[in-house]
This record gives C-alpha cells, sequence and structure tokens, in this order.
C-alpha cells in the first residue's frame, strides 16, 4: 500500500448527510467482569467459520483479559474469558484493537502513559498479543479464564514507535501531548497494521505497519512503514479492518473534539475513499465509536459492517450498510 493517500477536506456534517444505522441488535448477557470494563469496550474479531460468526473476540481497555462470543443473527452472545496477563500485574495494556488472520487472534495495546494519570506509567503498553485457534473448530485452543495460557506476546513494536518518523518523538507522551496511541489493528498480506488515535500531524493520521510473523521474533527485521492518511485535523483511526480490496478505516476525534465518526476504504491502490459518516445519536450522549466489525464483504452485495462504543454499556452495537 501506498505511503501517502489523499482525501477531499470533508465539509460539516448535517444530519442528512449522516448514514443512519440499520436493524436493531441485542447482547444476550452482559460482558465480563465489570461493568466497568463492558463500558470499556474497544475492539472485535471474528474468524472466517461455517456457519459465520461463530468464533469471534472482543477486547475493553481496562481489564487483563478479552472475551470469546458469537453473533446468532443480530445477538451478540458472550463466552468465554481469556488472560492476557496476570491479575497481579503491574498496570494492563490497555487493550483497544483485535484481528484475526492465518489461525491467530491478535490483540493489541495502546499507549504508553495513561491518559488522565501520565505518571503513572504503563510496563505493559504496546505489548502484542496473538493466541491460535483450532483450524477446524476455529475456536481457542485452549481454556484460560484465571491463568495465562496459549499465549505469544512481544513489546518489539515499542522499538518501532520509538524511531520510525514521523511519529517517533510523539513516543510514551500523554495523548493530550500528542503523543502515540494505538486504536486500529488488521493483519493482511502478511503484514500487521496499527491505526493511530494521535498523533494527527498538518491534517493526516498514520498507521505503522510491520511483517506478521517477524515481530513474534526476537531479530527478524520487521521492514517497518509509515502509512499516512490525510483524515482532517484533530481526527484520528478508531478502527481498522480487513475487506477483499483494503483495510477500512474507522475515524474519529484524537480527544473530545467535535468530529462525526466516518469510515474510510485505504484501497490497494493506495488511495484513501470516504465511504460515510456515521449517525452514532442511538448509542447516547458522550458515546466513542471504537469497533468496526465486517459483517459481509461480497462482491455483489453491500459492505455491512458493525459498529461498537466505547460508553455504553456491553458497546451498545450498531450496523450500517454502506455502498464503495
Amino acid at each position: 500500500m501506498a505511503a501517502l493517500a489523499v482525501c477531499a477536506l470533508a465539509r460539516p456534517a448535517d444530519a442528512r448527510d449522516l448514514l443512519q444505522p440499520e436493524s436493531k441488535w441485542t447482547v444476550s448477557d452482559d460482558f465480563a467482569k465489570t461493568r466497568k470494563a463492558r463500558t470499556n469496550l474497544s475492539g472485535a474479531a471474528c474468524a472466517p467459520t461455517s456457519p459465520p460468526f461463530a468464533s469471534c473476540v472482543i477486547v475493553n481497555d481496562d481489564k487483563n483479559y478479552a472475551q470469546t462470543f458469537t453473533i446468532e443473527g443480530t445477538t451478540l452472545r458472550p463466552a468465554r474469558v481469556v488472560r492476557l496477563m496476570p491479575e497481579s500485574a503491574d498496570g494492563d495494556p490497555d487493550a483497544e484493537a483485535a484481528a484475526y488472520d492465518d489461525g491467530y487472534f491478535y490483540i493489541t495495546g495502546s499507549h504508553g502513559l495513561p491518559r488522565h494519570h501520565p505518571e503513572a506509567g504503563n510496563p505493559p503498553s504496546y505489548t502484542l498479543f496473538r493466541y491460535p485457534v483450532d483450524r477446524q473448530a476455529l475456536q481457542p485452543e485452549f481454556v484460560s479464564e484465571e491463568d495465562v495460557k496459549g499465549l505469544e506476546t512481544t513489546t518489539r513494536l515499542r522499538g518501532v514507535l520509538k524511531t520510525l518518523p514521523p511519529t517517533a518523538d510523539k513516543y510514551d507522551k500523554p495523548l493530550g501531548q500528542g503523543g502515540i496511541n494505538i486504536e486500529g489493528l488488521a493483519v493482511r498480506n502478511g503484514r500487521i497494521y496499527f491505526g493511530l488515535r494521535g498523533p494527527s500531524l498538518d491534517r493526516h493520521a498514520f498507521v505503522i505497519s510491520v511483517d506478521r510473523d517477524a515481530i513474534f521474533t526476537d531479530n527478524e527485521p520487521l521492514h517497518a512503514k509509515s502509512h499516512d492518511l490525510k483524515l482532517g485535523k484533530h481526527t484520528g483511526i478508531r478502527d481498522l479492518a480487513k475487506v477483499r480490496n483494503g483495510l477500512l478505516v474507522l475515524s474519529g476525534p484524537v480527544n473530545d473534539q467535535a468530529i462525526q465518526p466516518a469510515i474510510h476504504l485505504w484501497g490497494d491502490d493506495g488511495q484513501l475513499q470516504k465511504l460515510a459518516a456515521l449517525d452514532i445519536s442511538d448509542a447516547g450522549k458522550g458515546a466513542k465509536a471504537e469497533t468496526l466489525l465486517v459483517l459481509q464483504d461480497d462482491d455483489h452485495a453491500p459492505l455491512r459492517v458493525l459498529i461498537m462504543f466505547d460508553g455504553p454499556e456491553n458497546g451498545h452495537p450498531l450496523e450500517y450498510v454502506l455502498k464503495r
């Protein structure tokens, strides 16, 4: 993919310009384990299964675990907890995004310094996790709610973020000071893509990509690249998702600016196309669109996606139908 993509300047969104959500979705039971965790859901991914959506994972940015779930019709059904770090760990990974590729689920931590208490630090920051799923059942090969089992972890991403221009000087700074904050994750064609909520520089947001398998080794070359996407002033990446012809980008405010969430297609040709700005009023005041899950990506059918939110309990899922 090209390092530079362009996008037409967007005018302020009128209610008539916003894409409206479709069918109503429900969650069968509360996500684990605390109310605080399930109001901080921040990323999800599903493996390709038959029937579809029989193996999915969702993460929150508050606890040391992820959780599996399934989708039946328009209902999300929470299932097993996957322990990422021991409960006694110093800090938490601040898990913000998930992805699936070639037999593995991937989960990424987000930022080095907490937004509201940067003096506290966060040792597990920028950790990348992956765990395998059974090739037949496409379920985790382990059950691990209390203990960490079956996970590969790497912190090699830290070295990339410290040194890769043009965002390296924002490493380990608070979000309010333009610090690096990861909120999107996708894996495609042998590379892992990390979408940055911040910094936003000269109307551009950034995606960092590395070799998928090398990052889980000690010293294989990562072939790291920085890609800049012209999303607009104070606009960052809130999630990424793989589709047939590129990556979908969920954009939103870097901090609390009045930026309407939108979905873009970053195509294999390197071009960035804005597909729609989203009406998220159904999610309630203060809801932040942070999870982008692809429901349908076929040649001869509309593109269907599920958006979930940080703020409302259990993510308040909303479905949108997009034209490419």
